[in-house]
């Protein structure tokens, strides 16, 4: 039992594979009470239920369960951006120069949508992260100071990595990228057809689809 509770435990330590944390899991379900077994069995399914690519359900907005895939990892922290759009709301609420760091899609985010959408072992998991705001490459409008959040929207830059042609952009409706566009008083968007509109649609529009993002960390 030592001997298969070891191997259990240096498949866990020091592999990624996800045939090793498989094994891993099963050896520690096998033994049963013996040691902290059942512990690293729970801590091995929850690496396998958060491997990037998994589909995951974290949260609801307004009773409907939120779908969201892993895109990232650093260490014990995982991306997870939603598959649609969750809501709809301005990336500011008025035609003024916005960026990101004090728009009020921002605010909305990590305060009430925040709140709202998340129970509170659910808040514990989601980390404040280091948020860097670029400029516009075509425009070299100011993206503003880099931010701490906890709740964003994509960025060009995840946007062309994660879904780097248009079909793989479409929603069913146009959402939101956290870039300015030619001017602060616009920011960049996917149109419904999932093509980019880098020259950026003014910010006050309140039909302006968004898909969050957020980093959670797993206790494993």
């Amino acid at each position: 039992m030592e001997q298969q509770y070891n191997l259990a435990k240096d498949l866990y330590m020091h592999s990624a594979e996800t045939a090793d944390i498989e094994r891993a899991r099963d050896i520690f379900i096998s033994l049963g009470d013996y040691e902290r077994a059942a512990d690293y069995a729970a801590k091995c399914e929850l690496r396998l239920q958060y491997e990037v690519g998994r589909a995951v359900t974290f949260g609801a907005f307004e009773g409907k369960p939120i779908q969201w895939h892993v895109y990232d990892q650093r260490g014990k922290m995982r991306l997870l951006i939603a598959d649609e759009i969750v809501c709809h709301h301005p990336y500011h609420d008025t035609l003024t120069d916005a960026m990101w760091s004090d728009c009020s899609l921002r605010k909305y985010l990590n305060g009430p949508f925040l709140k709202e959408c998340f129970n509170p072992r659910e808040m514990m998991m989601i980390v404040p992260t280091h948020i860097q705001n670029l400029r516009s490459e075509k425009w070299f409008s100011n993206g503003g100071p880099d931010t701490m959040d906890r709740v964003f929207i994509p960025d060009t830059q995840e946007m062309n990595r994660f879904w780097p042609d248009p079909e793989t952009r479409k929603l069913g409706g146009w959402w939101w990228i956290r870039n300015p566009g030619s001017n602060l008083c616009s920011a960049v968007a996917v149109y419904e057809d999932g093509t980019d509109y880098d020259f950026g649609i003014n910010v006050h529009y309140k039909d302006g689809g968004v898909r969050p993002a957020l980093w959670v960390l797993l206790r494993i």
